[in-house]
């Protein structure tokens, strides 16, 4: 019997604990996904207040990002972190309700994914404090900054460059397993889909279905937000103005010919990868790293922001069954962020 306590095994390591508190819409889309591609590699403690289907150990809690709710689950969730000592803390993007335990995380390998940089154009005064006191939060007490292209990067404040690191989007096609393509026997389909938000350009869109003919131009507008200052009485204007479920959003993109993402300002957007992942072509504006997605003439087309004339070019050429074929066929063979290439960078910025 060896008695030598240098001999004893190590103890394994902690887990990879991943906090995502956002419960819908793209926030969910991506936790689920960057977790369905880091599992096979990685003990992972994935913290969510909603349902997942990933297969990885979870802990489900009542916790709102921006409420003070649910605090019993939050000192669980610090006595959870304290005694496991997980390998690596990663939150997806701003969790207000989290800002009591940035000193906690500073004790550890913290993570925190920025998916913007800068407020978006039309943000409250309120939401436009909050991100730059968060910023200097995240300087303080985070390791390590994800962003998901160097323009993001170079939008943030330069105290934060040193430690940000550059990760592809992770792909969507977790949620698009069942994918299938509309005929061309009746009216091409434009998707617009997201949050009404002002810096996305409905009203440039809307400009630019003013101006194509509506046999053979269809329009469906889905998600929350007011419409009520927009003027839409077109019979070729569809609008489903509430919260889209996930199976309703994989109908909706599978009924679409192409994808619109007539952005006036954008860091980025998760709609481009959804629509790829259900093989949509996409006519985007060149702001942000839009441009590091859409390929001109290749996945879909870039047009100049705020120009209601350059998107009905588009849209005219990408309704062409030849080209419309092309980019999606194009849609296909590109290979956007598989899971292995995610899980590998990822790994690597958790050892850095």
């Amino acid at each position: 019997m060896n008695d030598d306590p240098s001999s004893a095994a190590a103890p394994a390591p902690g887990p990879v604990v991943f906090i995502n508190l956002w419960p819908q819409s793209g926030m969910k889309h991506y936790s689920e996904s960057l977790m369905h591609a880091l599992a096979p590699a990685a003990r992972v403690l994935y913290v969510r207040n909603y349902e997942s289907t990933v297969p990885v150990e979870s802990r489900r809690v009542r916790l709102d990002p921006v409420r003070l709710t649910g605090l019993a689950d939050l000192f669980a969730l610090v006595r959870e972190i304290i005694r496991r000592r997980p390998v690596a803390i990663h939150l997806n993007s701003e969790l207000p309700i989290l800002l009591p335990l940035f000193p906690l995380f500073a004790a550890f390998n913290s993570v925190i994914t920025l998916h913007d940089a800068v407020p978006h154009e039309g943000e409250s005064l309120a939401k436009r404090a909050f991100m730059r006191v968060h910023l200097w939060l995240v300087f303080l007490f985070m390791r390590k900054v994800i962003v998901h292209s160097a323009a993001i990067r170079d939008q943030l404040p330069p105290f934060l460059h040193a430690r940000t690191h550059v990760l592809p989007h992770v792909n969507y096609q977790l949620w698009a397993r069942e994918k299938s393509a509309p005929a061309f026997d009746g009216p091409f389909v434009v998707l617009f889909f997201g949050r009404l938000l002002r810096y996305k350009g409905l009203d440039v869109l809307l400009e630019a279905f003013g101006s194509l003919d509506p046999q053979r131009f269809t329009l469906v507008i889905a998600g929350e937000g007011d419409l009520a200052e927009y003027r839409i009485d077109s019979p070729n204007i569809r609008t489903i103005n509430r919260f889209i479920s996930d199976e309703e959003m994989a109908d909706l993109f599978n009924s679409a010919h192409a994808v619109a993402l007539p952005y006036l300002s954008a860091s980025q957007s998760g709609v481009a990868y959804m629509a790829f992942a259900f093989e949509k072509p996409v006519v985007a504006t060149r702001v942000g790293a839009l441009a590091d997605v859409v390929a001109d003439d290749c996945n879909g087309f870039l047009i100049a922001p705020n120009s209601a004339a350059e998107l009905v070019t588009a849209l005219e050429r990408l309704a062409e069954p030849a080209t419309w074929n092309r980019l999606v066929e194009n849609v296909r063979r590109q290979n956007l962020s598989a899971d292995d290439e995610i899980r590998s960078r990822l790994l690597e910025i958790y050892r850095a």
